[in-house]
């Protein structure tokens, strides 16, 4: 079985990166300045709500905390899309399939 919990260390790591004591973070997301200590120690895992709301705060992926990836901002990095990048999601979108063909087609006949 799979454990799954956040990463205690890398939590109080980033909050001390940032300079936030656990009384800001705490403030600064919302809940209770006593879970976040519990969270760094170890002692208690963040509900779903929470985690997100941490990871918003220290601008990390939940992914990250939970140390299911090594990259702070998950897979997507900063989600910013090239142009066109954008058009190949919208095409998607519109068409599925058929529109990224279209694309592909299209690109193939400029070269």
């Amino acid at each position: 079985m799979i454990e799954m919990g956040l990463k205690p260390d890398r939590l109080q790591t980033l909050r001390m990166q940032r300079g936030l004591s656990q009384r800001e973070l705490a403030r600064l997301a919302g809940i209770g300045e006593t879970q976040i200590h519990k969270y760094e120690k170890g002692e208690s895992d963040p509900s779903a709500k929470n985690l997100a709301l941490i990871a918003d705060q220290l601008n990390v992926s939940s992914d990250y905390l939970l140390g299911r990836t090594d990259m702070p901002n998950g897979l997507l990095g900063d989600m910013t899309f090239s142009d066109e990048e954008l058009t190949i999601i919208d095409a998607f979108r519109r068409e599925r399939w058929r529109g990224i063909t279209r694309i592909v087609a299209e690109n193939m006949s400029d070269r």
